[in-house]
């Protein structure tokens, strides 16, 4: 894709190196074609993969797995924990899972494979 776009400014005497609203558009055309729901729990990503909270709240003294996720998202960020497949997914939105820590929610979005990263549309419990 880099390369075609490498060919076609060359041809109009644009700069080959793509301009970030190029970028924008190209990453926003790769995830219109592969949204995806993901079910998970909202977690952080140093406890996600431990698999539990129950060593960090001890050692830090926390009274919950939300204050637990809360408190390490900082440091780890947070991340969508699949029990049933035993995956971690990075969220490239670090603001709205802040709102979900510890629930079971579906996040909408297209998965960066080579990074393991969900790239976040939408956010909501799951029934």
């Amino acid at each position: 894709m880099i390369a075609l776009i490498f060919a076609v400014a060359l041809l109009q005497g644009l700069p080959a190196q793509p301009q970030p609203q190029m970028k924008t558009q190209m990453l926003a055309a790769k995830t219109a074609v592969a949204q995806q729901t993901f079910t998970g729990v909202i977690s952080d990503g140093q406890c996600a993969a431990k698999g539990s909270h129950n060593e960090v709240m001890k050692k830090a003294s926390v009274n919950s797995p939300a204050n637990c996720v809360k408190g390490c998202a900082r440091k780890h960020g947070f991340v969508l924990y699949d029990a049933a497949t035993k995956k971690i997914y990075k969220l490239s939105d670090q603001e709205r899972p802040a709102g979900f820590a510890d629930k079971r929610v579906r996040v909408k979005g297209s998965l960066d494979a080579a990074t393991g990263t969900i790239l976040v549309t939408s956010i909501e419990p799951a029934k």
